[in-house]
């Protein structure tokens, strides 16, 4: 498997000039590709049905070819959702510390 470093999210409680929002995790986010060392701020909604340690802790995210094969044996931290055409996403637990996997179809 090929893990190709993507951005480090930051869940904060603060606002901020949001890039946008995903409705299938019910969070606002800043543009990671826009940021000059890839830090990606996050805010979830009150509602958000995202883990605990998704909304609280930072997370180190990689693109990865397969989903189904980075996340093999390991412990997901909810379901695999798209939030953009072409754009799967998912998160585990390593080592108590969660880490994003984002699967882009060409």
């Amino acid at each position: 498997m090929n893990y190709q470093f993507s951005h480090i999210g930051i869940p904060t409680t603060e606002e901020k000039e949001w890039d946008g929002y995903c409705e299938p995790g019910n969070f606002h986010y800043t543009d990671f590709a826009k940021d000059e060392y890839k830090v990606e701020w996050v805010k979830f909604d009150n509602h958000s049905t995202a883990s605990e340690m998704v909304k609280t802790l930072p997370h180190v995210s990689y693109f990865v070819d397969n989903i189904e094969e980075a996340i093999k044996g390991r412990e997901v931290l909810g379901e695999i959702f798209s939030p953009a055409e072409g754009v799967r996403v998912v998160y585990i637990n390593h080592k108590g510390s969660p880490v994003e996997f984002l699967e882009i179809s060409e």
